[in-house]
């Protein structure tokens, strides 16, 4: 049977000191719950035959699907087993599975005088495709950005670290998600952007401009969470997540931290930008005026953001594509916009963009004026 289912330490160690104290804000308030546990081993199969028989009758149509699997892997290699779906064969054949693909299973044994397990299917084995995009992936950054971009590479796969080694454990542990998401944040940008800029005064203005705009995109999630009632952040993905869970998980939290690390890359991408486009400036004019100097990185910031909202708006809707398919589907003559606006799903994502939009923009005009700051200080007296 189965179930188908800036130089210097002025800037870094102020930096790494608050992130640090943002991640030992623990697991403060974890409730456990008891919950049914289903030890099951997992190992990978490939389906060596598919049979598919009509079992319902004229009025209540019902078929009966038997993939025949045989273990590729594990202690119970070679072991042949018959998962069994029944119901309404209605799955598109494009996302079915096929003979000779190879997919991952979960075997469940139920005690009892009779042992009887479960096979359950999970997704087609698709590891050597992701193989080869990472690699791919790896070979046109360090083609294109040499040493950089292999630092680069590092840095991100740090940030990823952090995320599946700190964040996800302690939330899952009940820790709140939201202050160890900033402090991860934070880290981040200290790592990464001085592998990018190298130690320089913009690397230090690009820093605390940064850093500045992950803390105000902090501070409107939370407002936005104050401001909206919870089911208006808080998607059907996360309900599952809170009831899979064995602790009481902070699902408002969960949602903020979300809006935070979502806007932690183009808020470090324009950050940069702008302070390299800030020492760009007084490098080719090193008199200009403090007042010409912002005016003229501002315009810079201006051009970005029109590219930037472009950026996000297509990567938004070539992401949810299906979602937005289904809101079409879901209006219907006479139903009000607001009610498509508030779907949770669709609302979850407008708030978390909105968020992540601000914090971006806001970010422009400190990195900006911090860079200038840094610069004039640097001047001869006079200049």
């Amino acid at each position: 049977m189965s179930r188908m289912y800036p130089r210097g330490r002025a800037v870094f160690i102020p930096a790494l000191i608050i992130a640090l104290l943002l991640l030992g804000i623990a697991s403060a308030f974890a409730k456990d719950r008891k919950m049914y546990y289903d030890p099951r081993t997992f190992a990978r199969a490939e389906v060596m035959k598919i049979e598919r028989s009509n079992i319902g009758t004229e009025t209540t149509p019902q078929s009966e699907i038997r993939v025949h699997l045989q273990i590729l892997d594990g202690t119970r290699k070679g072991e042949r087993h018959v998962s069994i779906y029944r119901g309404d064969d209605d799955i598109p054949k494009e996302m079915f599975y096929r003979e000779g693909d190879t997919v991952f299973i979960g075997i469940s044994t139920i005690d009892g005088a009779d042992a009887v397990e479960y096979i359950s299917i999970y997704d087609v084995d698709n590891t050597a495709g992701i193989i080869i995009l990472g690699v791919l992936l790896a070979a046109v950054i360090i083609l294109i950005g040499r040493a950089r971009g292999a630092l680069s590479m590092l840095a991100l796969v740090a940030t990823i670290i952090l995320i599946f080694k700190v964040l996800i454990p302690s939330t899952l542990a009940g820790s709140a998600p939201l202050p160890i998401a900033v402090g991860i944040s934070l880290l981040a940008i200290v790592i990464t952007i001085p592998i990018i800029l190298g130690l320089k005064k913009k690397t230090a203005a690009a820093i605390l401009g940064a850093s500045s705009g992950v803390i105000l995109a902090t501070a409107l999630s939370l407002f936005a969470g104050w401001l909206m009632h919870l089911s208006g952040i808080v998607t059907d993905e996360m309900m599952t997540v809170f009831y899979a869970s064995t602790v009481e998980i902070d699902l408002r939290g969960l949602a903020m931290a979300g809006m935070v690390i979502a806007a932690l890359g183009a808020i470090m991408d324009v950050c940069i930008s702008i302070a390299s486009a800030a020492e760009e400036i007084f490098r080719v004019n090193p008199g200009i005026s403090v007042r010409e100097a912002f005016k003229s990185v501002m315009t810079v910031s201006s051009d970005m953001l029109g590219a930037t909202v472009n950026t996000l708006l297509f990567a938004y809707v070539g992401s949810a594509l299906p979602l937005v398919l289904l809101i079409a589907m879901k209006i219907e003559p006479g139903m009000p916009i607001w009610l498509v606006f508030n779907h949770n799903p669709v609302l979850s994502e407008l708030v978390k963009s909105a968020v992540g939009c601000i914090g971006m923009f806001l970010g422009m005009p400190a990195t900006a004026f911090i860079c200038i700051e840094l610069h004039k200080r640097k001047r001869p007296s006079g200049a």
